[in-house]
C-alpha cells in the first residue's frame, strides 16, 4: 500500500522533481518504508512505499519495463498476481511483486489489462511511445486517486494534500458544493469540496495525451449485478456464498508483514475473523474499540468471538478524554472532511501500533446483504407506493395529526413523503439516505445536486434489494465509508482491506433475486452462510453498528472543541449565521440529537483552517 503523485506538462524537468519531492513528503504516511521519483521531459512520477509484498529494493518504484519506455507508480495490492504471473512463462520476475505484474500485463494488453485486476488500486502508467499518461482506479473505490488542470499542467495524487504541496493548485472552497456537504456528510465523486479538484471515479480508467483527459468505464455495478444467472435453491446459495467467503478472506491473506482484523463484535466483522481463523496457522490478532457507555459498546460479542477462535485480542478503551487527546490528530491527518473519518483513525492507530501492518475489516457487508435499516424501509414503502397516489393535502393532514409522536428526522421525513408527487424507489431513497430536505437546504440559501443519488430501476420486483444495494455502495460506502477508511488507516500506515467487497462476491450476491436475500433478520443470507461457525448471541441480536457516543460527548467533553469551530464558520460565513447559532444552541442541551451536523460542520471548519482554504 503506498501514496502515488504526477506531473504532466511542465516544461521544467528540475521543476518537476522538485516539486515531487514535495508531494512526496506529504504522502510519507503512506509509504514510511521507501520513496521514488521518476521524471522524463515533460512528466513525472512520485512513488512513497509500503512494503508489504517482496520488502527488497526490487520493489522499489516508480518501476520501468526493460526497454525503460514504461513507467508505472502503483497504490494497492493484486490478489491475483501469483496467477497472472503464469500468462508470461518465458519472462524472468525482477521482484516478487504485483506491481511488476501490471507493467508486463500493460505491456501486453494495453489499457484493457485493468479488467484482469482483481484487488484494490489506483495506478498511474507512463506509456514513452505514445506519450500518453493512464490512470485507472479499482472497482469499487478502494482506492482514492485525485486530479486536477493548472493551466496545461495536469496533476494528479492519492490525497489532495498532496496536489496542494505542488503549488499548482490553490485551496479554494468550492461553495456550489456546501449544500451536498451537508445533505450527505460529505462530497460524492467525482467532485470534492475545492475548487478544480476532482476524483477519478471507482473503475474507470483515463487517459491524458495532448492536453486532453479522456474517461471510460471498465466495470460498473449496475453491469456486476447481471453478471451471474439464477443459482438456486436457497441451500445452495448459501453454499456458494460460504465458499466465496473463504475464498475472499484467503487472498487477502497474502502478505510479507503482520497481519490483523477490526473486530467490532458484529456479524460482519466476526465472520471474518472466523474465517481467518479457519485458515491462519497462528492466532488472529484482533482489535476492538469499547466505551464506557454500555449502550454504544458492543465488547462483550468482540470478546465472545475473541474466546472461541482464540484471538490475540486487544481492547481498545475509549473514553471522551481519550478521544480529546486523539482528535487534533485525527483532524491534522484529515485528507478530505467527512462524518466518520475519526472513529476509523483510533483503531488504526492503536492497531498500527501494536505492530500490525495490514488489517481486514468488515466493511461493505451492510451494502451488500442488507443490513441497515433502511433497506426493509425502502422495500416497505416501495410496496405501499400506491399510497403516493392519493391526494396531497390528505397526505398532509395524516403528518399534521402524528407529528408530535415524531422526533425532528422522522417528522421532516414523513413530510417528504405527503409532498411526493409519486412514490418512485429513487425518490424514496433520496429522502431516507439525506440529512436536509431540499427545502431545508433552500432555507440555508443552499442547493444539493439532483444528480448525486443513484438511480434506482424498479422495473424488476425481485430485484429491489439490489438496487439498494447497488445505490448504498455508489454513495455511502463509497464516499463515505471507502474514503475514510482510506485516509484514516494509511495515515497510521495501516493497510485495510475488504473480503466482503470482492469482486466475485459482489457480482454473485448482487444477481440474486431478492427472495434468496430476505431482510427478516437482516442479512438473513450472512446469518445462513456464517451462522454456524459464530455465537448465537453474536448474530441473534439488534444490530448496533460501530459508532462513539457522540449524542452524549459532543455536549459535554467535546463541548469547547465545538464551540471553538462553530465559531470559526460563524466568523467566516462560511454556513449562515442562524444555521450556526441553532447547532450552538444544541450544544446546551444534555444529548444531543443533531449532533452529526454539528459535528460536520466542526470537521469542516478544522479542515479549512488547517489547509489554509480560501472562503469567497
Amino acid at each position: 500500500m503506498c501514496g502515488i503523485n504526477g506531473i504532466l506538462g511542465l516544461k521544467d524537468e528540475f521543476r518537476t522533481r522538485d516539486l515531487l519531492v514535495h508531494m512526496n513528503h506529504k504522502l510519507e504516511h503512506r509509504g514510511p518504508d521507501q520513496q521514488g521519483i521518476v521524471t522524463r521531459p515533460g512528466i513525472g512520477l512520485g512513488h512513497r512505499r509500503l512494503s508489504i509484498l517482496d520488502l527488497t529494493e526490487n520493489g522499489r518504484q516508480p518501476m520501468l519495463n526493460s526497454s525503460a519506455n514504461i513507467i508505472v507508480a502503483f497504490n494497492g495490492e493484486i490478489y491475483n498476481y501469483k496467477a497472472l504471473q503464469k500468462e508470461f512463462r518465458d519472462r524472468e520476475w525482477r521482484s516478487d511483486t504485483d506491481t511488476e505484474v501490471v507493467l508486463a500485463l500493460y505491456e501486453k494488453y494495453g489499457e484493457s489489462c485493468f479488467e484482469k485486476l482483481d484487488g484494490m488500486f489506483a495506478i498511474a502508467i507512463w506509456d514513452d511511445r505514445s506519450k500518453k499518461l493512464v490512470l485507472a482506479r479499482d472497482r469499487m473505490g478502494k482506492k482514492p486517486l485525485y486530479y486536477a488542470w493548472a493551466d496545461q499542467v495536469f496533476v494528479f495524487s492519492s490525497e489532495i494534500r498532496g496536489l496542494l504541496a505542488s503549488t499548482l493548485i490553490q485551496p479554494v472552497l468550492c461553495k456550489e458544493e456546501l449544500g451536498n456537504y451537508l445533505q450527505f456528510q460529505t462530497v460524492y465523486g467525482p467532485n470534492t469540496l475545492l475548487r478544480g479538484v476532482k476524483m477519478l471515479p471507482a473503475g474507470n480508467v483515463a487517459t491524458v495525451q495532448g492536453g486532453i483527459l479522456d474517461m471510460r468505464k471498465f466495470w460498473t455495478l449496475d453491469k456486476a449485478k447481471e453478471t451471474h444467472a439464477l443459482t438456486g435453491p436457497y441451500d445452495k446459495v448459501v453454499k456458494q456464498t460460504r465458499e466465496l467467503l473463504f475464498q475472499s478472506v484467503e487472498k487477502r491473506l497474502i502478505s510479507d508483514v503482520p497481519l490483523g482484523a477490526f473486530l467490532s463484535g458484529g456479524i460482519d466483522s466476526s465472520s471474518i475473523v472466523a474465517i481467518m481463523s479457519r485458515l491462519s496457522h497462528s492466532p488472529v490478532k484482533t482489535f476492538h474499540v469499547h466505551f464506557d457507555e454500555t449502550e454504544f459498546s458492543e465488547s462483550k460479542f468482540a470478546q465472545q468471538i475473541a474466546t472461541r477462535f482464540k484471538t490475540e485480542h486487544h481492547e481498545i478503551k475509549l473514553s471522551a478524554t481519550d478521544f480529546l487527546s486523539d482528535v487534533n490528530e485525527a483532524f491534522e491527518k484529515t485528507d478530505h472532511p467527512g462524518l466518520d473519518g475519526a472513529n476509523t483513525y483510533v483503531v488504526s492507530k492503536h492497531t498500527r501500533n501494536a505492530g500490525i501492518t495490514v488489517a481486514l475489516s468488515g466493511v461493505g457487508g451492510d451494502e451488500l446483504f442488507g443490513g441497515y435499516p433502511v433497506f426493509k424501509l425502502i422495500k416497505k414503502l416501495h410496496k405501499l407506493r400506491a399510497a403516493g397516489n392519493t391526494p396531497v393535502f390528505l397526505r398532509k393532514n395524516l403528518v399534521r395529526l402524528l407529528q408530535k409522536r415524531m422526533n425532528d428526522s422522522q417528522r421532516r421525513r414523513a413530510t417528504q413523503l405527503a409532498e411526493l408527487p409519486n412514490w418512485s424507489l429513487s425518490q424514496l431513497y433520496s429522502i431516507f439516505r439525506t440529512v436536509f430536505s431540499t427545502e431545508e437546504l433552500r432555507q440555508l440559501g443552499l442547493t444539493a445536486s439532483a444528480g448525486s443519488l443513484a438511480d434506482l430501476d424498479s422495473s424488476n420486483p425481485q430485484k429491489i434489494i439490489t438496487e439498494i444495494s447497488v445505490a448504498e455502495c455508489k454513495t455511502y460506502l463509497e464516499n463515505v465509508l471507502l474514503r475514510d477508511t482510506d485516509q484514516m488507516s494509511m495515515a497510521s500506515s495501516l493497510e485495510v482491506r475488504a473480503p466482503f467487497l470482492d469482486k466475485d462476491l459482489v457480482e454473485f450476491i448482487l444477481s440474486l433475486p431478492d427472495d434468496f436475500k430476505p431482510l427478516t433478520p437482516p442479512k438473513k443470507l450472512l446469518i445462513d452462510a456464517m451462522g454456524d461457525l459464530l455465537p448465537e448471541e453474536v448474530w441473534n441480536r439488534k444490530k448496533m453498528g460501530f459508532t462513539f457516543p457522540w449524542s452524549m460527548w459532543i455536549n459535554h467533553e467535546l463541548r469547547a472543541l465545538c464551540e471553538k469551530h462553530l465559531k470559526f464558520a460563524q466568523d467566516k460565513r462560511i454556513l449562515p449565521y442562524f444555521y450556526i447559532q441553532q447547532l450552538q444552541l444544541s450544544l446546551e442541551t444534555d444529548r444531543n440529537e443533531n449532533w452529526n451536523q454539528v459535528w460536520n460542520v466542526v470537521v469542516l471548519a478544522d479542515w479549512i483552517q488547517r489547509n489554509g482554504v480560501t472562503v469567497d
